[in-house]
């Protein structure tokens, strides 16, 4: 398998990870096997192949799981909430969850919200569909 596309591709950092016109995630998706990562990859984490191209993920997903956070880190007041969300296809993000109700069980249906300000701590998060 020639890596040649990989070899050439933009660093991790310099890829999109958003779309913020459309409020969605932006990863990669194998045109090999289907599937799908965030953020996106130059190499499948799954069959290897470097044929991948830029996919934005579906604005609603699954909470598999999460967990609130007491710790206190920088730009993050505690507590705060930190989920496994799913979107299929291999594509998972562990990422914020806000407004989620004391008796919320999973697995949960959840939209992505982009942060107005891209320099904003976390720049996305997820909350429960409506």
């Amino acid at each position: 398998m020639a890596l040649s596309r990989a070899e050439s591709a933009a660093a991790t950092g310099a890829r999109p990870r958003f779309d913020r016109q459309a409020g969605l995630l932006v990863g990669s998706c194998c045109d090999d096997c289907g599937t799908v990562s965030w953020p996106s990859r130059a190499i499948c984490s799954n069959c290897g192949g470097d044929a991948l191209r830029l996919e934005p993920l579906p604005r609603t997903a699954t909470l598999r799981s999460y967990t609130t956070v007491w710790v206190p880190r920088p730009s993050l007041t505690v507590p705060y909430v930190l989920g496994q969300v799913d979107f299929g296809h291999g594509a998972s993000v562990f990422a914020h969850v806000r407004e989620l109700s004391p008796d919320a069980r999973v697995p949960l249906s959840v939209s992505v919200v982009l942060s107005p300000d891209p320099d904003h701590t976390p720049s996305f998060w997820f909350e429960p569909t409506t």
